[in-house]
């Protein structure tokens, strides 16, 4: 399976490279130069160059001060950075690490040469796959810090490829050493996601998530490549079993990108206009125009982001995109089509007075001229129930010019040519397809035109189809043929929109699966689940939205832990379904572990564990041993304060303490028990008591039980630190799923459950966080180090009023106590 520069398997099924060879039209992308980024002085006034020893990283000069060209690699160091001529020697050469200079691409290496350079070089690469089980076997005995280096340079070897700087040779060493890491180094769970900063065998989808580095711990993010500067984003690879509908796309707020670009460009606002507008065949709504304005030219440094991916349906669409918002190119479009006469030349007055905006979601489209056609399609319109918004026209805005016959089909209207800054606008029945340029690298920005129709109602089919369709969509990753049919299904739901039926061409697909030994069938939009003992309609729909939302189960995302078998097959009724499900019952199956108050309880602990001796602080206790035997202490301590009880204060004894995590302990028994679903023990556990069925509707509810805590008063002798929170410690971390989503439908039948999930519906707001951690308290004899976060408040992610008022008062105190500090400190110092 070959790794493609998108970071998608077999992106390139023609096999032809789109790397080295490429023709680029955007004249700055392809330039020659290198930047001198150390040293500001004219190249003639300079001191004579020194020739720097050992290797050097491929697009990078010998010359001291460094030189690297900027065209292939990407330099986000600070100014200091790069002004620090030791450190940028040690990163050119291949002695450090770098997340912001990249890629560094070292051909060979001597034998002598040190592993951060010849552990990463192309060179080693090949000896590694030489011989692909001895190359696994000598990558296997390799230190972590070894294999960390090995890792650097495949995450630079695929962005060199991204950046279409490789050849056909060196996209085959990226493809045997992606098999060769196999698994992740690293990875850590961001954003819902386990996140790698490099790609591997199972790890190839690439994503940018933004500000990375505010999410993780410095030590984290350190080899995660950053990409840009504005915004801050990083790059991080996926494995695709843990996508699903809600973070399929990867959309890039780009406001603060636009508010640069114009302050470069000395440009107070994105000032846009229409102008010339025409319509080459007068029985089609299908318009061109050009975008002008004092300010357009910042939508041409749009093409200097390279933050394209493979989209999902790249079986029926060739090229790769990008999907970013922008309130601020949205109001300058809307406005500028407000005080044009654009809106009112397409459909009159009627259309003109509809109108609301311009979508603020735009996808970046890019095609080679060796790319795909893009097939014909129609467009997916956007939809707001709730506000009475749907979309009626397509806008695209083409960044680059070029020609095929057609460039862009129209239903039955051509268009060959476009020049730079062209726009055409479409009604969005009709379908369309794009071919890429002859003569150049094709890159528009596709949105549409938003309307209000109070006319708009809720149609089953379009829903139940689409719903299909995104769901058959994720599961396409695993079986390709599936991809067919999920566009299949998106074009019959579009066709809805418009009133134009489409008859399906081949039979429903369904998918069989198990989980736990509870089986059902779905087709993405309605769940089967045959009827079995001891399970119930809860067990079934919580096994429903595990699989629709692909939910981690104790680290691993439910598709990878489910089996699965497409079926595509005519049902004749509901009874052909469950006939199907029980003639491949195999095994038995049993409900999920219900939550008791019980096993919360056992998380609490009550006591000290009295068979542990009380040892208190003498570890820290530095003075007279005498004093400690003068002291009159109980065996196991004193509750008053750490400052009265010094060294044997014994938190268990002390009433601060134990409100403190009595506090502690409501809250995670409040949010345990208002969570439908938890992990516990590696086993799924349900909490039947927020999960309601009413009539024909399954809920299930976030709730709390609401009391108001009592105030904490703490005892006046609290007068040092350490403050009562100190001596709260973290326990463990329950894994309890957060899902506000809309009722599931049940439909009760003889022989089993049907359940329907339509979250696309624009009246809910829909929000999952399966990997919400739910922190449990225990009380520690040692306090925790001054001025330092509490584990267990440092992981409490939803507080309530109290417990941000037990947050709030450790913070007053420790602010207290170091100004107190200080002012002991002053009057020290004045005295001296």
């Amino acid at each position: 399976m070959r790794l493609g520069m998108d970071g998608h398997p077999d992106l390139d099924s023609t096999g032809e490279e789109h790397g080295a060879d490429r023709d680029k039209t955007a004249d700055y992308s392809r330039k020659s130069k290198a930047k001198r980024i150390l040293d500001d002085q004219d190249t003639n006034t300079r001191a004579k160059t020194v020739r720097l020893e050992g290797e050097c990283a491929r697009w990078c000069f010998r010359d001291d001060p460094c030189v690297i060209d900027e065209t292939k690699i990407k330099c986000l160091l600070s100014p200091d950075e790069r002004n620090d001529s030791t450190l940028m020697k040690n990163l050119v050469h291949g002695k450090e690490l770098s997340s912001k200079l990249h890629p560094l691409v070292f051909d060979t290496a001597e034998c002598d040469a040190p592993d951060a350079v010849r552990l990463r070089s192309l060179s080693y690469f090949n000896q590694l796959q030489s011989d692909s089980t001895e190359g696994q076997s000598q990558y296997q005995s390799l230190t972590h810090e070894q294999k960390l280096i090995v890792a650097v340079g495949v995450r630079d070897l695929f962005f060199a490829l991204s950046n279409g700087s490789l050849g056909e040779h060196e996209r085959h060493i990226l493809d045997g050493m992606v098999w060769i890491l196999q698994d992740p180094l690293e990875s850590v769970r961001v954003s819902g996601m386990t996140v790698s900063f490099h790609p591997s065998a199972n790890f190839k989808v690439i994503k940018f998530i933004e500000a990375l580095d505010d999410k993780l711990s410095q030590n984290a993010v350190r080899h995660f490549a950053q990409v840009t500067t504005i915004p801050k984003l990083f790059a991080v690879f996926v494995d695709p079993v843990e996508l699903s509908y809600h973070n399929f796309e990867n959309i890039i707020p780009l406001d603060d990108w636009f508010e640069s670009m114009l302050e470069k460009q000395q440009h107070q606002r994105l000032h846009l206009s229409f102008a010339n507008l025409n319509q080459p065949e007068k029985h089609r709504n299908v318009f061109s125009c050009k975008l002008e304005g004092p300010s357009s030219t910042v939508l041409k440094e749009i093409l200097s982001l390279n933050l394209y991916v493979a989209p999902l349906n790249k079986g029926k669409r060739g090229g790769d995109r990008f999907i970013f918002s922008s309130s601020i190119l949205s109001k300058a479009l809307t406005k500028a089509l407000r005080t044009s006469d654009v809106l009112q030349e397409i459909g009159g007055e009627r259309l003109s007075l509809s109108f609301e905006f311009v979508n603020y979601i735009f996808r970046c489209n890019r095609f080679a001229p060796s790319d795909a056609n893009f097939e014909s399609h129609l467009d997916t319109p956007y939809y707001d129930r709730a506000r009475s918004q749907v979309s009626k026209y397509t806008l695209l805005i083409y960044l680059s010019a070029g020609y095929n016959e057609p460039v862009l089909r129209v239903q039955d209207v051509d268009l060959n040519s476009v020049e730079e800054m062209t726009c055409v606008i479409f009604d969005q029945k009709y379908e369309h397809e794009g071919r890429p340029y002859l003569n150049g690298d094709k890159i528009f920005l596709r949105t549409e035109l938003v309307f209000k129709d109070n006319q708009l109602r809720h149609n089953h089919q379009i829903a139940e189809l689409f719903t299909e369709a995104c769901y058959m969509t994720g599961q396409s990753i695993f079986d390709a043929e599936l991809a067919s049919y999920a566009h299949e299904c998106f074009e019959r739901a579009n066709s809805l929109h418009w009133g134009m039926e489409r008859s399906s061409t081949r039979p429903p697909v369904y998918l069989h699966k198990e989980f736990q030994g509870i089986q059902f069938m779905t087709n993405g939009h309605c769940y089967w689940f045959p009827r079995s003992d001891g399970i119930d309609a809860k067990d079934c729909a919580l096994v429903a939205v595990l699989d629709y939302f692909n939910c981690k189960v104790d680290e691993q995302s439910f598709h990878s832990i489910s089996f699965s078998n497409t079926v595509q097959k005519n049902f004749n009724s509901v009874d052909d379904i469950w006939d199907m499900l029980f003639s491949s019952a195999c095994g038995s199956s049993r409900p999920f572990t219900r939550l008791s108050e019980t096993a919360i309880e056992s998380l609490m602990k009550k006591s000290r564990d009295p068979s542990k001796p009380f040892v208190g602080q003498l570890e820290d206790w530095d003075g007279d041993p005498e004093e400690l035997e003068e002291m009159e202490f109980e065996e196991d301590g004193d509750g008053c304060c750490p400052f009265h009880s010094y060294p044997m204060f014994n938190p268990w004894k002390s009433k601060d303490v134990m409100e403190a995590y009595e506090q502690c302990c409501k809250y995670t028994r409040d949010k345990l028990l208002g969570s439908p679903v938890l992990f516990l023990n590696h086993e799924v556990v349900l909490n039947e008591s927020v999960i309601k069925i009413e009539g024909d509707k399954i809920y299930f509810l976030q709730e709390c039980d609401g009391k108001v805590l009592p105030p904490v008063n703490f005892a006046a002798c609290w007068g040092d630190e350490p403050y009562p929170p100190a001596f709260i410690a973290l326990q463990a971390g329950i894994v309890a799923p957060k899902l506000i989503i809309p009722p599931v439908t049940l439909h009760e039948y003889p022989r089993g459950y049907q359940f329907g999930l339509d979250y696309f519906r624009n009246d809910w707001m829909v929000h999952v966080d399966d990997q919400r951690t739910i922190p449990v308290p225990k009380v520690s004899d040692e306090p925790f180090p001054e001025r330092t976060d509490i584990p267990f408040l440092e992981h409490v992610s939803e507080p309530t009023k109290d417990i941000r008022k037990l947050i709030n008062e450790y913070r007053d105190y420790e602010s207290e106590s170091t100004e107190s500090v200080r002012a002991v400190s002053d009057a020290q110092q004045d005295s001296n």
